[in-house]
């Protein structure tokens, strides 16, 4: 019996090990050149070695820029699909503001199509506009699973309701 634990034990630590592979052989967040002035290093560290973030052209993270619509699709998308099956989506976003080519085009659509973002009306989706930490918390919130409908995360009382839900 006790060897039995023991063969256990091991297996189970080294298919533990072999789950960590991936992160461990992941980008390293400190490469960034910026890494200095990251006040959330452990959060941007795991983001980093999972794949979700990787900078911000070139070797640097912008821990102080501004989130933009499209960023925040694309993060959205890795966090879902895992960067390189997001990296593959070739779908046009249904908006007149992005184009085919554009490097967030596949998230925008992706996440059009899930119920996680909407455009800002007349076809527009305004990729480059800041995004606000509500709107941010709401698709995350869709992306976690809840409802915008049932939820009420549209129409006049959409920044309450989700406030409510992202405070709890």
């Amino acid at each position: 019996m006790k060897n039995l634990k023991k063969v256990l034990s091991l297996v189970l630590a080294l298919a533990m090990a072999l789950s960590l592979m991936t992160v461990a052989f992941a980008k390293d967040a400190s490469d960034y050149a910026d890494y200095s002035k990251v006040t959330n290093k452990e959060a941007v560290d795991v983001m980093t070695a999972v794949g979700v973030f990787d900078g911000m052209g070139g070797n640097n993270f912008q821990p102080t820029g501004t989130l933009t619509r499209e960023q925040a699709a694309k993060i959205i998308t890795y966090m879902i699909m895992g960067k390189d099956e997001a990296d593959k989506l070739v779908t046009i976003a249904p908006y007149s503001d992005v184009s085919a080519d554009r490097w967030s085009a596949g998230a925008i659509a992706y996440c059009t199509n899930e119920g996680i973002i909407s455009g800002v009306g007349h076809n527009k989706f305004a990729p480059t506009d800041e995004l606000t930490g509500l709107q941010f918390a709401k698709m995350l919130l869709v992306a976690l699973g809840y409802d915008p409908d049932i939820e009420k995360f549209t129409g006049d009382s959409w920044a309450i309701n989700v406030s409510k839900l992202a405070i709890s």
